[in-house]
């Protein structure tokens, strides 16, 4: 089949079988291309470092697709190493001297390794890995692209960030073969309220990237983004950029994805009020606020102290273990660490309600819409979203399924969780119209319409646009 259709190559640094979300847009497109005429061809890292890893997605790359995986030299990996030898050193010289003891437990030890390390690993990070650390991969991944351009001879190239690297890499590889790019960004770049701290005091890094940006840009033959705000925001910095240049292709959901749901076992216990999360949660805000809302509430009101289960699923690191204890919530709040895309899903699917985190302020909930945000829609059940008014809160009262709440309004988180309750019984479907546009066949079709036209192919009679 694959030899009747045009092909695209995809160059992206996340791809099965790392997990999490920074891997379900491309896939999805690698997923669905075929039907619109395309074949997608795959560039990646051989050897990414990266917390999450998922086998299951595997499954999901259509047979025959090819996927060419580029080794990297991944600092972040040796660093981790360099600091686990150094601590294994560190601590060997003190059980020979006095018996077992942590090496914290030393004021000197972090001047004598853990602070030089810190400081050279800032040093690099903050001078020498710009834009990010995966601009190792550059040099080898051009070279490799050239090989597998001259194999798969691509029509178009298509690039998906971050890491913002991977832009360079397309840029420079679409210049020397001749074949045009589209360049996806699935978060801002240097508008990036991280990224904005990483300028802090470093000057130099700002003028780089602000410049590379602006190469890819310019160099780009069609520019996606994922969300509104982010398309305005480049319409505002760059004159050159024509509007018509410059698409929102949003994340979504894959019915796909739900049908394959092993309901078999139930996962929660029955009989219980399930809310439950997904994501790295803690890292989104501070989330005491909502604690102090749920305890309050199973104090005061005897069905939720006798129904209500909050649980939350994905990394945990500890940070409110004291927190949960002081308010008798640790049994109540239940962390259940990283699962796979499937079982996640499984635990939504049992839930009776479901709670989104998006970091509250600009940059976050009230400019990007993430790609889980698209999975709840599908599930219509009821959201509470904890985030700061925006895109995110428009879609969710477009859709009819959730409300939202400033993450630091512990009355309103209340107020939330108390109707929630109190409805929990009534049926109330979402907008199957809103919950519709974002079918990721539907999106992947618009994709493919793009590569048409930066390719020159003809629009199909009757084909809409």
């Amino acid at each position: 089949m694959g030899s009747t259709l045009r092909k695209a190559l995809f160059i992206t640094y996340r791809f099965p079988p790392q997990g999490g979300g920074g891997v379900q847009r491309t896939l999805k497109h690698v997923k669905y291309l075929r039907g619109f005429g395309w074949e997608p061809v795959v560039q990646t890292a051989l050897n990414p470092y990266w917390p999450v890893w998922d086998e299951t997605l595997l499954g999901e790359i259509p047979p025959g697709v090819r996927v060419y995986r580029t080794r990297a030299f991944e600092f972040e990996r040796f660093e981790h190493r360099l600091s686990n030898f150094l601590g294994e050193k560190h601590a060997a010289r003190q059980t020979t001297k006095s018996g077992p003891r942590p090496v914290a437990a030393d004021p000197d030890s972090n001047r004598r390794g853990g602070g030089v390390l810190h400081g050279v690993r800032t040093a690099v990070h903050r001078r020498l890995l710009i834009p990010d650390p995966q601009i190792a991969w550059l040099p080898g991944a051009v070279l490799h692209g050239l090989r597998i351009a001259r194999r798969e001879r691509p029509l178009v190239i298509y690039t998906s960030s971050p890491p913002n690297s991977v832009q360079l890499i397309g840029g420079l590889l679409a210049g020397i073969v001749g074949r045009p790019w589209v360049a996806d960004f699935r978060d801002p770049w240097t508008d990036g309220p991280r990224r904005k701290l990483s300028y802090v005091g470093n000057r130099m890094r700002a003028d780089i990237e602000r410049a590379a940006e602006s190469w890819v840009i310019r160099r780009a033959d069609w520019v996606i983004v994922s969300a509104p705000p982010l398309r305005d925001r480049f319409l505002g910095k760059y004159d050159f950029l024509r509007p018509e240049r410059i698409e929102v292709l949003t994340n979504g959901f894959d019915p796909g994805d739900f049908e394959r749901i092993d309901c078999g076992e139930p996962l929660l216990e029955p009989g219980c009020f399930h809310l439950t999360g997904t994501g790295n949660i803690e890292a989104m805000f501070d989330a005491r606020p909502l604690f102090r809302a749920i305890a309050g509430l199973v104090g005061e009101d005897s069905g939720l102290r006798a129904d209500l289960r909050v649980n939350l699923i994905g990394a945990r690191r500890g940070k409110y273990d004291a927190d949960l204890a002081a308010l008798g919530l640790t049994e109540r709040v239940r962390y259940v660490d990283w699962v796979p895309h499937g079982r996640s899903l499984q635990y939504l699917r049992e839930s009776h309600a479901l709670l989104m985190c998006q970091l509250p302020h600009p940059g976050g909930g009230s400019e990007k819409l993430s790609g889980k945000c698209f999975e709840y829609l599908y599930m219509q059940k009821p959201i509470l979203c904890l985030t700061v008014p925006g895109l995110t809160a428009e879609l969710l009262s477009e859709s009819g399924l959730g409300v939202s709440v400033d993450p630091s309004d512990e009355a309103g988180i209340t107020a939330a969780l108390r109707r929630l309750y109190a409805e929990r019984a009534q049926a109330k479907p979402g907008n199957p119209e809103v919950v519709a546009r974002f079918d990721r066949r539907r999106i992947t079709e618009r994709l493919a319409a793009i590569f048409d036209q930066v390719a020159g192919i003809p629009a199909a009679p009757g084909a809409s646009g």
